[in-house]
């Protein structure tokens, strides 16, 4: 999959952006803040629909305008064309995501997601290892939507029970205890429903990135350093969930995707009463405190080297070894699972890199169309040089939210 064209409306500093781009390599270099980096986010959010650098819409609007537009003209590797189109709205005090196909509009996020995947690699990839729980979940789940567009569904359901149930609590203590503990198993029995299906995709693809990961690390580390991911969930989850697929063959259909329905179902079941079970036992405390205490959304992926937890014991040059893995191993699975190659989008971090590390990337950038921002264009040539030959490389200079070509 490569995209052919891109075409911005009121999106950060661009009030209108038409560019042709080439299947190969895209450079964009220039001064920082001239827009460089807005054109890989519009790229992202055209494909991804969310942002890597924000959770707002409305930061990505370009100031006095009340929408913005990302669209993208891609190709599959047969010459099949199609336009993707994310927008978003902010208009009388309302505001709309509007996605669109070919010109008809997509309703529904799992069925948009996927048509063309991207993966990024930016400065803000750090965060995943030394961040919040939050950024790790934000990373795993996304490479499951690429994946698995309908995991998308999945998360929007448990957060509006969860949401739900969170705006109960901070009145139940006020009700009657049999009405109380009625209408929270309505709620609760939904959510152990659902957090059983998310845990068995971020268990299997925890462990799939646990297995890429590692391999990459090696590679960078020279074999010095033993990195590992290791998921964590709901007390218990994870070790009952991994009794359940101890043995052999249904441990390799659980992690190739070939488990039968009646194992899947009978997995699930278990799982889900084991997460209600957890979920009922701190009821009481829930409806003290007015908020779920256990649940999903507080998953996290620890990400270990040489068996000690990366976010409190490892330097800043580890924990870009780290990330550089983590993205490499998602640039693998998405290949493995998709019928076509990713886009690359390298935002600003060839200088971030030291030479062992652009080697090990630049490695995994064979077949794939890239788009690169930098500020030093003549490095950047260099450092591709024999890589790329001299005729599949486009260079654009940005400034002031004009791209020329050249």
């Amino acid at each position: 999959m490569f995209i052919r064209d891109i075409h911005l409306e009121n999106f950060r500093n661009y009030g209108r952006l038409d560019l042709d781009v080439g299947p190969s390599v895209n450079i964009f270099y220039g001064d920082n803040a001239q827009g460089k980096t807005n054109i890989i986010e519009a790229v992202y959010v055209a494909c991804s629909v969310a942002s890597h650098r924000t959770g707002r819409d409305l930061d990505m609007i370009r100031f006095g305008a009340d929408y913005y537009l990302s669209e993208l003209t891609v190709s599959d590797d047969y010459g099949s064309k199609t336009k993707l189109s994310s927008s978003f709205i902010n208009s009388s005090g309302r505001t709309k995501r509007v996605l669109k196909q070919d010109g008809l509009e997509i309703r529904r996020i799992s069925d948009y997601i996927g048509v063309c995947n991207t993966v990024i690699f930016a400065p803000e990839d750090l965060n995943i290892v030394k961040g919040s729980p939050a950024s790790r979940r934000k990373f795993l789940n996304s490479l499951i939507m690429k994946v698995s567009p309908s995991y998308v569904n999945l998360l929007g359901d448990i957060n509006r029970l969860i949401i739900q149930k969170n705006t109960y609590l901070k009145s139940a203590r006020f009700k009657n205890k049999a009405e109380c503990d009625r209408d929270l198993d309505f709620w609760d029995f939904s959510i152990a429903s659902l957090s059983a299906d998310i845990v068995l995709y971020r268990y299997r693809f925890s462990k799939l990135l646990s297995q890429s990961a590692g391999e990459h690390h090696s590679s960078i580390s020279g074999g010095r350093e033993v990195l590992s991911l290791l998921y964590s969930s709901i007390s218990g989850i994870v070790s009952v969930l991994e009794g359940l697929i101890s043995e052999n063959d249904v441990l390799y259909k659980f992690m190739s995707g070939n488990l039968s329905g009646g194992d899947y179902e009978r997995i699930k079941g278990i799982l889900s009463d084991n997460i209600l079970i957890r979920l009922q036992s701190v009821r009481s405390y829930d409806i003290e405190k007015g908020i779920s205490s256990v649940g999903i959304n507080k998953d996290d992926l620890i990400i270990e080297l040489d068996s000690l937890s990366m976010r409190n014991f490892s330097s800043q040059g580890q924990q870009r070894s780290a990330a550089l893995a983590l993205k490499l191993s998602e640039l693998d699975i998405i290949r493995r699972f998709s019928s076509s190659s990713p886009v690359l989008l390298l935002d600003d971090v060839f200088s971030e890199l030291d030479l062992s590390r652009r080697v090990s990337l630049v490695s995994a950038m064979n077949g794939a169309q890239i788009f690169i921002t930098c500020t030093d264009k003549s490095f950047i040539s260099d450092e591709l040089e024999g890589i790329i030959g001299e005729n599949t490389a486009g260079f654009y200079c940005v400034h002031g939210g004009e791209v020329t070509e050249g």
